[in-house]
């Protein structure tokens, strides 16, 4: 599935959002701002439609085979939420036997070699794999599924699995195949788009190294869907964390912070944006 998304369609998206979060709590002013900008670009059609990406939508190994070499790049306002968090909790935790699920270009497996774990890192894209092994050359990568991960059983302390859920399907199958690998005790730590930013339009959006664009396609997991499969698969909840874009992120938004900036700040200020699970393995 493809789209011509037109810079048009969403700079008014990102001004309506901006206008329906403070419907009843802002004020008349914030209002009008907003209903001015919607009328002024609007009014641009000609200019604002004339500009645009064609974005297709693709399943994760051919949207990461693409956005590997561009992957790390700054600028990814989840990354920027999710990262300070996920690191703080591995802080917290003694050295030990690791898994890294969804390891990516590595940037969790790189950070647990340095807190001294023995670590594992897993993922279905060799293109990806190919980064992690050139920057954490120590570390044991493996080609694997989520749903199928190439690890023994209650083998390690602590497992992470880091913006990569929404791609699954079957979210049961992938939790359980990660409370496995993890010894009784041990600790799961997950993270991932949170529930409000997709149903607001958000999504895996990346641009690969010739300028094309492209999202990986996702599947909405509300909170409700990860606690029934936590208790399926004989995880429980020591804290469910939901940090939100500041200022930094909302300058990451693109064309937004660009062109609407202070309709792009009503939009996504404050709203949370990464949703991340400590867990523990029972």
């Amino acid at each position: 599935m493809a789209r011509h998304v037109r810079l048009g369609e969403f700079l008014v998206g990102v001004a309506g959002l901006g206008l329906i979060r403070r419907i009843f709590t802002g004020d008349d002013a914030a209002a009008a701002a907003r209903m001015d900008e919607i009328r002024s670009i609007v009014s641009s059609h000609d200019e604002l439609y004339a500009l645009g990406i064609d974005a297709s939508t693709v399943d994760a190994k051919a949207g990461y085979a693409r956005w590997a070499e561009t992957y790390d790049q700054p600028g990814n306002p989840l990354i920027s939420v999710e990262q300070p968090i996920v690191w703080a909790l591995l802080g917290e935790m003694a050295q030990g036997d690791a898994l890294d699920a969804a390891c990516g270009t590595g940037r969790h497996t790189r950070h647990l070699v340095e807190l001294g774990h023995r670590v594992v890192g897993v993922d279905g894209s060799p293109e990806m794999l190919a980064r992690a092994r050139a920057a954490v050359p120590g570390a044991d990568l493996r080609d694997g599924d989520l749903t199928s991960l190439p690890v023994e059983t209650s083998s390690v302390d602590l497992a992470v699995c880091a913006l990569a859920l929404e791609h699954v399907e079957d979210l049961d199958a992938a939790v359980g195949e990660l409370a496995r690998t993890v010894r009784p005790g041990g600790r799961v730590i997950l993270s991932d788009l949170h529930p409000s930013i997709r149903a607001t339009g958000g999504a895996a959006y990346f641009q690969d190294a010739a300028g094309g664009g492209g999202v990986v396609r996702g599947y909405s997991h509300l909170h409700g869907d990860y606690l029934r499969a936590f208790s399926r698969a004989g995880l429980t909840v020591d804290q469910c964390l939901e940090p939100a874009m500041g200022p930094d992120e909302v300058a990451m938004q693109g064309p937004a912070a660009t062109f609407v900036p202070r309709a792009a700040q009503a939009a996504f200020l404050g709203q949370p944006m990464a949703l991340i699970w400590d867990l523990r393995r029972s």
